[in-house]
């Protein structure tokens, strides 16, 4: 997405499958007077790093490396989340990164991420997070294929459709999940917000490949790699036993 586009708001949905986005482009053009362009493709992979214990995630942290072509940086956030955990306060959308190697070890930049986990609470808490960051390794690592189309209307309403092919990929349980979702962008000013409302309603209406969703590509992952599918493996190994079983039977006469 080009660095001068100003996001006012966006709306996320599930996928059925990769064709569904044929159906939305479809849609958008018999909604009303579209005009419609090609702009961009582009593969972005999330590193993401967490401890044993999920220690992050059990603090609604992030830390992860963002590569996009031969850049990349080291991104250190807080969930959006209105909880609350015990004598502290979240602060919600806290975010810093900094340009790092593609290749670099996370501890080449301890500093920056003991300097910031102060940042991430409004209220001091007490722990060690050197000894933590010692135990960071990589929790998930996302590939997602962006394909996106810029569409503006009579009425000034300017949106992108990025259509993303996700790859999850869980290090631990050796689980690897493809997902397609669709993020709606809307860049024009808030004049064009009952035009953006008006075509997330009838998307969803029309388009029943499409399933509205909250997630961030970090809550998808997590979801949908928690457990290793085993029913492959007990399948075959109940086929085996079923044709031995069948071999060794004497016909009856």
């Amino acid at each position: 997405m080009q660095a001068l586009d100003k996001i006012r708001q966006e709306r996320k949905f599930e996928m059925f499958n990769q064709n569904s986005k044929d159906k939305v482009l479809e849609l958008n053009s018999f909604f009303g007077k579209y005009i419609m362009h090609f702009q961009d493709r582009y593969t972005r992979t999330f590193t993401y790093y967490d401890t044993p214990n999920r220690d992050l995630e059990k603090s609604n942290i992030v830390v992860y490396k963002l590569q996009i072509g031969n850049t990349c940086e080291l991104h250190m956030e807080t969930e959006k989340t209105t909880s609350t955990v015990r004598y502290t306060i979240r602060q919600n959308e806290k975010h810093f990164s900094k340009p790092v190697r593609m290749y670099d070890n996370i501890l080449k930049h301890k500093q920056f991420l003991i300097d910031n986990f102060s940042n991430m609470f409004m209220s001091s808490i007490i722990f060690d997070p050197e000894f933590l960051i010692k135990k960071l390794q990589v929790s998930y690592i996302i590939k997602s294929e962006s394909t996106e189309y810029r569409s503006m209307n009579i009425g000034g309403l300017k949106i992108t459709y990025s259509f993303d092919k996700d790859t999850y990929t869980n290090p631990e349980n050796k689980v690897t999940v493809q997902d397609n979702n669709l993020v709606i962008y809307q860049h024009s000013s808030e004049k064009t917000n009952a035009d953006f409302e008006d075509l997330i309603s009838k998307l969803t209406r029309y388009c029943k490949e499409l399933t509205p969703t909250t997630d961030t590509k970090i809550v998808r992952a997590r979801k949908l790699t928690a457990q290793k599918p085993e029913f492959k493996k007990k399948s075959k190994t109940q086929d085996k036993e079923k044709n031995k079983k069948t071999k060794n039977k004497t016909p009856k006469l």
